[in-house]
């Protein structure tokens, strides 16, 4: 399977460059992104490997504040060029934990040798990840003076909530201090699927669904693209 690279800039020409070499060398370049909202947008269209972003893009975020959204909620490896070379800068940037930082105008062997690092590097962590994960059903959720047992087959969906995230259960709803793909890698159970960048559902408490979205209760929850086939496939339909 070929390595996706989503390029984040907004000098087109330098953008088109960079995926006309990327191409040539077997890659596929999912998107050419020229601000935060089109760059979030495109990731989750067609999640990407690996994100080359420029620091300084156009729009109400620039490339370090879009950066910080997509270790967040996507956890996808990014590599800044940019012809921004202030300390300023750079000490921001340095803060999102990018896996290399090329600087303008870029020699492109080193943005091969800086993916080909990144991928590693993202493996790596993967590997370390996956053996951490715990298998349980059942969680212990802080309430008053104790630690109250819900059980998983309980929860009916997890939604995002900024840093935190809220687990609905049939009778009630907690809210956790950490964000949705952290209890993700804690709570590993075929049934709770993500579906949604913002959702992991229960499969078992579904209602119902269509093309778009599933139904739990009155709710209604969306379910994106990269998700549908892996989530649709586990219900018989009739």
């Amino acid at each position: 399977m070929k390595v996706k690279i989503l390029i984040v800039e907004d000098e087109v020409l330098v953008a088109e460059d960079i995926a006309d070499d990327l191409k040539k060398d077997g890659f596929n370049v999912t998107n050419i992104a020229t601000s935060s909202s089109e760059a979030l947008e495109a990731i989750e269209k067609d999640p990407p490997h690996i994100i080359l972003m420029d620091i300084s893009i156009k729009g109400e975020k620039d490339g370090i504040e879009t950066a910080e959204i997509i270790n967040q909620e996507f956890h996808t490896p990014i590599i800044y060029i940019t012809s921004n070379t202030s300390s300023q800068f750079i000490s921001r940037a340095i803060k999102t934990g990018p896996h290399a930082i090329i600087t303008k105008p870029y020699n492109y062997k080193d943005v091969v040798i800086a993916i080909e690092l990144a991928l590693d590097k993202h493996n790596e962590i993967a590997v370390k990840d996956e053996e951490s994960l715990i298998n349980l059903d059942s969680i212990f959720v802080k309430c008053g003076e104790y630690h109250r047992k819900v059980l998983l087959e309980d929860v009916l969906y997890i939604e995002a909530d900024g840093s935190y995230c809220k687990v609905y259960t049939k009778d009630s709803h907690y809210t956790f201090s950490f964000n949705l793909n952290h209890f993700q890698k804690q709570v590993s159970l075929p049934h709770l699927k993500k579906v949604h960048r913002s959702y992991i559902v229960n499969l078992f408490n579904i209602d119902g669904f269509d093309k778009n979205t599933i139904l739990i209760g009155d709710k209604i929850i969306p379910v994106s693209l990269p998700f549908r086939s892996e989530v649709f496939k586990c219900f018989n339909k009739m």
